[in-house]
């Protein structure tokens, strides 16, 4: 009787471990393609998506929908301050908020000295310090946000991935290994 008595305590005081709360959303209730790329978080908790269908922004109530700015599938999204990068089939750049509330995108690629490869699409979007990096199958952009400067890293094989681990970034090239980009 002691031990059931024992058991019955232990049971009961022991606490619950708790799950957050977990919501599913459906194409029906954000109203766009059922592929989603990418996601990232604003300041202000806004959370963005990169679709097949464009860049949706959730607010925590109500989704909204903008178009890719070519129409094309958005590839990546992230978020730094009040400005939101995307990168898309031969464009990348970001979009920010008008006195209206709405979202307009400014392009980025369009201001490249070299042109960009055929077929080129934008798959990951990092920031380290003043500097945002767009990285494709061959190349890595580096973006200055300071003087709106630009360098490129070419790639003879596919850059599959691109990181940032502790304040370096690394990047992998098939068939070739892990590289960082060190100081510029």
């Amino acid at each position: 009787f002691f031990v059931v008595v024992m058991y019955s305590l232990l049971v009961f005081t022991v606490p619950a471990q708790e799950l957050p709360p977990i919501e599913i959303f459906t194409t029906s209730d954000y109203q766009a393609e059922n592929q989603n790329w990418d996601i990232s978080q604003a300041e202000n908790k806004y959370i963005y998506i990169a679709n097949n269908q464009g860049l949706l922004e959730f607010n925590g109530a109500k989704w909204k929908l903008y178009s890719s700015p070519n129409e094309t599938i958005l590839r990546s999204v992230y978020v730094k301050n009040d400005l939101i990068y995307t990168g898309c089939y031969m464009e990348f750049g970001y979009w920010k908020h008008n006195q209206y509330d709405e979202l307009i995108y400014t392009s980025l690629s369009n201001e490249i000295k070299h042109e960009l490869i055929e077929d080129e699409q934008f798959w990951n979007i990092l920031s380290l310090d003043n500097w945002i990096l767009f990285q494709s199958l061959d190349r890595i952009y580096i973006y200055n946000t300071i003087d709106a400067s630009f360098n490129i890293i070419e790639s003879e094989t596919i850059i599959r991935k691109m990181y940032l681990v502790n304040d370096i970034v690394y990047f992998q090239k098939e068939e070739d290994g892990i590289y960082k980009i060190d100081n510029g």
